[in-house]
């Protein structure tokens, strides 16, 4: 019994620790979204986090993600648009509202 909990503990703080660099969007539609800032910006792997979130958000809308801004500090946002890719037409690929 000892040993079970010893590797529930150890399983919890792994997971703990690989969900530190993750990030998620809190507010998000077709137009783009936000995410909460972090301190752990300046780590690579977190900032690509930022930008994989972003990417799957837009992707969902078939739309293509760009960072706008970035505020630092505690209670702020990285925000984002979702737009469609240079030269793409909704209507003739068919993924209009309207073509439904």
């Amino acid at each position: 019994m000892h040993t079970r909990s010893i590797a529930l503990a150890t399983l919890a703080l792994a997971t703990l620790a690989t969900s530190v660099h993750a990030a998620s969007v809190t507010f998000g539609n077709q137009e783009g979204g936000l995410i909460p800032w972090s301190s752990d910006i300046p780590i690579r792997e977190f900032r690509s986090a930022v930008g994989q979130t972003a990417i799957e958000h837009c992707a969902w809308y078939n739309r293509v993600a760009y960072i706008t801004g970035v505020v630092p500090g505690y209670g702020n946002y990285i925000s984002f648009t979702c737009r469609f890719p240079p030269g793409y037409d909704p209507v003739k690929a068919g993924g209009s509202f309207w073509s439904h």
